[in-house]
C-alpha cells in the first residue's frame, strides 16, 4: 500500500469554493474507477491549510492512475479551476509506503 498526500494552503475567502471543486473532481475520479481523495484540515496550525490524501495498493497503480488523470481533459479542466484557489508556492506532495523490515 502507498499513500499520497498533497498539502496546500487555500486563498482566504475561497475555502468553501475549493471544497466544492474538490468534490466535483472526486466524483469524476470515482466514475473512472480511480482512487478517490479525502480532504483533511489540521486541528491547529497554519490557517486555511488543507491536505488531500489517497491510498493505492501499490506504486504501479499510483503511476497508472496519475498518468491517466493528467491525460484526462475533463479532470484537468476541473483541477485547473481548483488550482487557481491555492496559494502559489504553498503546495507540496508526499508519497509514503510502509517502513521496511530491516535485518
Amino acid at each position: 500500500m502507498v499513500r499520497y498526500r498533497s498539502h496546500m494552503e487555500i486563498r482566504y475567502g475561497h475555502f468553501a469554493e475549493f471544497l466544492e471543486i474538490f468534490e466535483e473532481l472526486n466524483r469524476l475520479i470515482a466514475a473512472r474507477g480511480w482512487s478517490t481523495f479525502t480532504a483533511f484540515v489540521p486541528t491547529v496550525g497554519k490557517g486555511n491549510a488543507l491536505v488531500l490524501e489517497a491510498e493505492y495498493p501499490d506504486l504501479a497503480t499510483f503511476d497508472r492512475e496519475t498518468t491517466a488523470f493528467y491525460g484526462d481533459a475533463e479532470c484537468m479542466k476541473v483541477f485547473r479551476r481548483g488550482s487557481e484557489l491555492v496559494v502559489q508556492g504553498s503546495n507540496y506532495d508526499e508519497l509514503l509506503q510502509p517502513a521496511p523490515h530491516l535485518a
